[in-house]
């Protein structure tokens, strides 16, 4: 009897665990890579892909500040090479997180008036989809991503 128990147990078990990982990975909404959840999971809901009015804002945006976005990748390479040398100079790298700081600023609030700021993201961490450089984050979105 104590035999049959045991293996109940661990046939239950197994199930479990084989249940487990076939969703594993998928991430928190169980939903994984499926192409019918075309929408961006924003601050935990479902945000639906922008309409094309908003694709091209969003489009417009990212080339009318393709300067500014230049100048927050350099300035995101000097930090990191500040960081990374063997002694790092505090004061260099509080005056390059300042000039982040700011750039960044200037891009959020650039983005508000042009209406976009939902899908720009903000202060490294973004609210949502980016553009260009982003560096090919999944989930992220911009002028000639594949969810064009």
């Amino acid at each position: 009897m104590k035999k049959q128990i045991m293996a109940i147990v661990l046939i239950a078990g197994l199930t479990v665990a084989t249940a487990a990982s076939t969703s594993w990975g998928r991430g928190g909404d169980g939903a994984g890579n499926c192409p019918q959840m075309q929408g961006q999971m924003m601050q935990g809901q479902m945000m639906p892909p922008p309409d094309p009015e908003t694709r091209a804002k969003i489009a417009k945006f990212f080339k009318d500040n393709q300067a500014l976005h230049k100048q927050l990748i350099m300035k995101q390479a000097e930090n990191h090479a500040i960081m990374r040398s063997e002694k790092p100079d505090p004061q260099a790298a509080a005056k390059v997180a300042g000039e982040l700081f700011d750039l960044r600023t200037t891009l959020h609030d650039k983005a508000e008036a042009a209406g976009v700021s939902d899908y720009v993201g903000r202060m490294g961490g973004g609210k949502g989809m980016r553009g260009p450089g982003a560096g090919g984050r999944p989930g992220m979105m911009g002028p000639g991503s594949p969810q064009q």
